[in-house]
């Protein structure tokens, strides 16, 4: 039978929308580690009013149309979803138990989180901007935040021909790592993932086929000879998923009965039977009751231009977003440097205002226009702005006031601008914020 071929139409339609799945859906951004939907609610939630997560996901449809964000908001705001969270959730975002026990949007609210406002909206500024999809407004091509936040908090997404399962990382292990490469240092090999929320990590590593493959486990006592008592779930395990597999075992008789007494804290106690324990490690008793468990990740990134998947590896991710993290402190001073010029500027016309006595000019001339037309001859640069001031501003006092807020200006603007021409004083700033972050942060959401 003769294969159809597929229209021209029809490619160009399977091409789009295979872009819009891993642009807008699947797979997250290495430059912010966000996709679309979590960008934008925290773009619409920038100010840092509390919002009704209703409200937030409405405000936000004028520049996500495809669906409700109300799914972007809950991940981002859960505390058993996220090393640190984006958004400070107030109301059910989830629990130990069951980390996805999101309430209804209509009942929960959310704030951007302290951590958000110091460590991704840092330079918001300077952030580069693109029109809606109808081009009524403008929002952000990407957040350019201090840190790799793709690596902080665990990813995951399926587009078409690619997917992404990205493992957490520690807060620390990320920047003691962008430090050692801004130092001139050697980034270690490897950065085992590492779970704040429910204290996991990562304790044994192999390469795949597949991928990077990362093994956890959880925590057991040993009661006496017939009971252990489970203390603590692999990271990614549901608690219900044990539940399952405790009932599996009751039913075949391994387990006789087990006690679960789980609510802040994972406390279950179970009866096995008599010598079914005997002889085995901790580690085997963990493996029987299913808390040994196997992640490979995929480490799929939309790469710095937004177009492109990029799959590597996160000590090389690290390497390369620092470095593109860096290219934006020129950005930040050369626009601190455009702001002085125009202090500046007013500085040297008040001077020159008062050096030709505008202010006693000001008081013989009949109206504004006269006086605009008085401020050009005299070579006023901002007319508008000299002509707006009161009469008290042309005084001798503040002529040395004036004098005195140039000077400081100028010296600072001496500084910006050695800044700007100088990597290695780029560095040294990018370190000292990096350590900030740090000192602030280092136990996650627990430490605000």
């Amino acid at each position: 039978m003769k294969q159809l071929e597929s229209s021209s139409y029809i490619n160009e339609q399977r091409r789009s929308y295979s872009l819009y799945v891993m642009q807008m859906r699947a797979i997250p951004a290495v430059t912010d580690g966000l996709k679309a939907g979590g960008r934008r609610v925290l773009w619409t939630a920038r100010d840092g009013k509390k919002f009704k997560s209703a409200a937030l996901a409405g405000a936000t449809m004028p520049l996500h149309p495809h669906a409700s964000p109300e799914g972007s908001i809950d991940t981002l705001a859960a505390p058993y979803g996220n090393n640190i969270p984006l958004f400070q959730g107030h109301g059910a975002f989830g629990t130990l138990l069951n980390p996805t026990a999101y309430g209804a949007s209509r009942y929960t609210s959310v704030t951007v989180s302290k951590f958000t406002q110091d460590v991704v909206f840092r330079d918001i500024e300077i952030i580069p901007m693109q029109a809606n999809y109808d081009e009524t407004l403008q929002e952000p091509v990407h957040f350019i935040p201090l840190i790799p936040i793709v690596l902080l908090n665990s990813t995951e997404g399926i587009a078409v021909g690619f997917a992404t399962n990205i493992l957490p990382r520690s807060l620390e292990d990320i920047i003691v790592a962008q430090i050692t490469h801004l130092q001139g240092g050697k980034v270690l090999s490897q950065l085992f993932p590492k779970f704040a929320p429910t204290k996991n990590f990562a304790y044994k590593h192999e390469e795949t086929e597949r991928g990077q493959a990362y093994y956890f486990e959880g925590e057991i006592e040993k009661v006496d000879g017939v009971t252990i008592r489970i203390t603590k779930l692999p990271y990614g395990v549901k608690h219900e998923s044990i539940v399952e597999k405790l009932d599996d075992l009751s039913s075949n008789g391994t387990v006789i009965d087990y006690k679960d007494s789980s609510k802040d804290k994972i406390n279950i106690t179970v009866k096995f039977k008599k010598g079914t324990l005997h002889g085995l490690s901790p580690q085997e008793i963990m493996q029987l009751v299913g808390l040994q468990v196997r992640h490979i990740e995929n480490l799929n990134v939309l790469d710095f231009t937004g177009k492109t998947i990029w799959n590597t590896e996160p000590v090389e991710l690290i390497r390369k977003f620092t470095d593109w993290r860096l290219t934006f402190y020129p950005k930040r001073y050369q626009r601190l440097v455009d702001l002085l010029n125009k202090d500046i500027q007013r500085y040297q016309d008040i001077i020159v205002a008062i050096d030709n006595n505008v202010g006693g000019a000001a008081k013989k001339i009949k109206d504004k226009e006269q006086l605009k037309q008085h401020l050009i001859k005299i070579n006023i640069v901002d007319v508008d702005y000299i002509a707006s001031l009161p009469v008290y501003r042309f005084t001798e006092q503040e002529y040395n006031i004036t004098k005195e807020q140039l000077n400081n200006a100028l010296t600072t603007k001496k500084i910006y601008s050695d800044i700007i021409k100088d990597v290695k004083k780029q560095k040294e700033i990018y370190v000292a914020e990096l350590q900030d972050v740090l000192k602030k942060y280092n136990k996650g959401q627990y430490s605000e």
